[in-house]
């Protein structure tokens, strides 16, 4: 293969990962239907109806009629259990989550631990800040659906002793994955070129 079509066909392979991680990763999807929500919420009852204490049923169910698909940031404010049977239960919670979360383009955002409270007195309860981009409800709902992650909730519970959720989605963000991604190929691309261009003279001066 000649050089200019070996320059070619790198720039190609790098514009095809980036065009297939952005269709994986996702974000403006289709919005759940009536019948769709109707059938993801009776599987969501059949899980979870009988432990239904914190109202996660109630409030999924109306968030279905205003979903438009597209991407959203779970902000969980929890307040953590202590000692090492605590951080183990931890531990072992987020080994089951983290799995599901990536298997469906989601991850975390942001987490961090409270430090000193600045106004107001209801983050003297938070122990940690935990954001977490999801690619849809659709892909939420589905995840709460798998058997780990039912199996998990007794993790989850001997590790918080309290845990808020609510759902943002926001105007203003600095986290951009497709923006990063699309820099590091350009990088990476670069000095692929790069590269090949001195092979190229290396070769000639033989």
């Amino acid at each position: 293969m000649t050089l200019p079509r070996l320059k070619i066909a790198w720039a190609a392979l790098l514009a095809v990962i980036f065009i297939a991680f952005s269709t994986w990763y996702g974000g403006a999807g289709k919005p759940i239907s009536e019948a769709e929500g109707e059938t993801l919420m009776q599987q969501v009852r059949d899980v979870y109806g009988a432990s239904d204490a914190r109202g996660f049923i109630a409030n999924v169910e109306a968030m279905i009629p205003n979903d438009d698909g597209r991407e959203f940031y779970a902000v969980n404010l929890e307040t953590l259990k202590q000692g090492p049977e605590a951080e183990a239960a931890d531990r072992a919670y987020a080994g089951i989550v983290m799995p599901l979360l990536f298997k469906r383009a989601s991850h975390p955002v942001f987490v961090s631990e409270r430090v000193g409270l600045m106004l107001g007195q209801y983050g003297n309860d938070v122990d940690r800040v935990a954001v977490v981009r999801y690619r849809s409800l659709r892909d939420m709902i589905e995840m709460t659906l798998e058997p780990t992650m039912k199996d998990g909730e007794v993790y989850k519970f001997a590790a918080l002793d309290h845990t808020e959720v609510f759902i943002t989605r926001p105007f203003i963000s600095f986290m951009h994955v497709r923006i990063t991604l699309g820099l590091l190929l350009i990088l990476i691309g670069w000095l692929g070129l790069r590269g090949m261009d001195w092979l190229q003279r290396r070769k000639s001066a033989a």
